[in-house]
């Protein structure tokens, strides 16, 4: 729990989950991390707690979702749409490298900017030969064409963060889709109701897509209806959630051939 406990006392919105009455513990994505990993990630936290306004990091619950699916199934090709300053990237690297893994992970982001900043943490934390970092639109077939030659193979996994735009989501999830070795996963964040306020257009984001797309294959989302005029008490209170994260998260499984 030393590692986190200073997060308990600060009030800035990205440490939400570390005040809640139920997660006084040190959660299983930092407790695995080496006293090096751990050191590089609390240097990270404190930097990105200058430069950047909103560092944008996934929430304790959806990194560990990601983590066990990793994890758990062994899967050695995962693909990343949106890394913004690298938080999940650099805990999915440290846990692909445990793994034993080598180029593993391949990520995408459209701002150059951001990905500069993420790629000097990647080359800090010594995950260059298992994490890629790309400059691209995540629903660019260059960018998939990229990532099978990187990874050597076809993704088992692909995690959407990016956009949050219906229009450029349904397009992420039929490129990446084809792409999916038969059997693999689409996950997405901020996949709930109140989540769609993400989206710039107006046109129902994330959710909306998925929940199109989901016909195509098994599906989960979880806390879709999070703010829902319905279930107004549950908005932004993760108290009242079992999945603590109000903007939810979605698995979209491939039929096997």
């Amino acid at each position: 729990m030393k590692r986190v406990s200073e997060f308990r006392t600060m009030q800035h919105n990205r440490y939400w989950w570390y005040r809640r009455k139920e997660t006084d513990y040190l959660p299983a994505v930092y407790a695995a991390l080496s006293d090096d990993e751990w050191a590089i990630m609390k240097a990270w936290f404190a930097d990105t707690e200058k430069r950047f306004e909103n560092p944008g990091e996934i929430s304790i619950p959806g990194i560990t979702m990601l983590s066990a699916m990793i994890d758990g199934n062994g899967l050695r090709a995962v693909v990343q749409c949106g890394h913004y300053v690298g938080y999940s990237t650099m805990l999915l690297g440290f846990l692909m490298r445990r793994m034993g893994k080598t180029q593993a992970l391949f990520s995408i982001d459209i701002d150059e900017a951001v990905t500069a900043y993420a790629q000097s943490w990647i080359e800090r934390a010594g995950l260059s030969e298992v994490v890629r970092l790309y400059v691209g639109n995540s629903s660019d077939p260059a960018c998939a064409a990229t990532a099978r030659e990187w990874l050597g193979r076809r993704p088992q996994l692909v995690f959407i963060d990016s956009s949050h735009q219906y229009g450029h989501t349904v397009q992420e999830l039929k490129l990446w889709n084809a792409e999916l070795t038969p059997g693999g996963f689409l996950c997405l964040h901020d996949t709930s109701e109140y989540a769609q306020q993400f989206d710039s257009s107006g046109e129902g984001g994330v959710l909306r897509a998925a929940s199109e797309w989901g016909q195509n294959g098994s599906m989960i989302l979880m806390n879709r209806a999070v703010g829902k005029p319905s279930l107004p008490h549950l908005e932004g209170d993760p108290e009242q959630l079992t999945y603590a994260d109000g903007c939810g998260f979605g698995i979209i499984q491939k039929p096997s051939e």
